[in-house]
């Protein structure tokens, strides 16, 4: 996490860092999903990153059911399903094996929250915290402040953000809207408490 945050604070380089693409995989990487460590809790964080992080959000086919694949070239499977004589078509609910319908699940519930929430399309990113396995930052925009609890550690956290000096300093509430994390203000602080491998996702008010 320390690597990631330090890449963003380089986005002062750029006019418009808006406008930049993250992305977890392509045509080029082994999917995540065609390694040893890609379990579905980490294909889902990459999934919870980038749709909250600033940028366009890029997805590679077939990693919102988490298609295994490995180097190139077999990491351009055919994706299951669209053909009368696939054994299998997972562009519908009932074609789609138990885990694979997992994590298309999470990926079009945070779509939806994205779309919901104009700070997680084109609000401003400030960064709050960050250590070796956590990244706290918000998202502004003159509609709203949204925080977004990026926790990649196995075990459960908790986690003290100060506001002062930030957009979030006059908020008195934080309500959740995406994952199983607990927010609390108090003063001129944000108290978080988030499972392991989690991303979670609070409206400030």
């Amino acid at each position: 996490m320390g690597k990631l945050t330090n890449i963003l604070r380089q986005d002062s380089l750029y006019p418009h860092p808006e406008f930049l693409v993250p992305f977890f995989g392509n045509h080029d990487t082994t999917r995540i999903s065609g390694t040893p460590e890609g379990t579905p809790a980490r294909l889902k964080l990459a999934f919870g990153l980038i749709f909250t992080v600033r940028g366009i959000p890029e997805i590679y086919y077939g990693d919102e059911i988490g298609l295994p694949g490995g180097r190139d070239p077999d990491n351009r499977r055919d994706f299951p399903g669209g053909w009368t004589e696939d054994a299998q078509n997972a562009f519908k609910k009932e074609g789609r094996t138990r885990e694979q319908e997992e994590v298309h699940e999470y990926v079009r519930a945070l779509l939806q929250v994205r779309a919901q929430h104009p700070a997680l399309r084109r609000g401003k990113l400030w960064s709050l915290a960050s250590d070796d396995a956590t990244y706290v930052f918000m998202r502004v925009s003159e509609e709203e402040k949204i925080v977004v609890a990026f926790h990649a550690g196995e075990g459960a956290r908790e986690i003290t953000v100060a506001l002062e000096d930030t957009p979030a300093q006059g908020a008195t509430n934080a309500m959740a809207i995406f994952g199983p994390g607990q927010a609390e203000l108090t003063g001129k602080t944000m108290k978080l408490r988030v499972p392991g491998q989690s991303v979670s996702v609070f409206l400030l008010q």
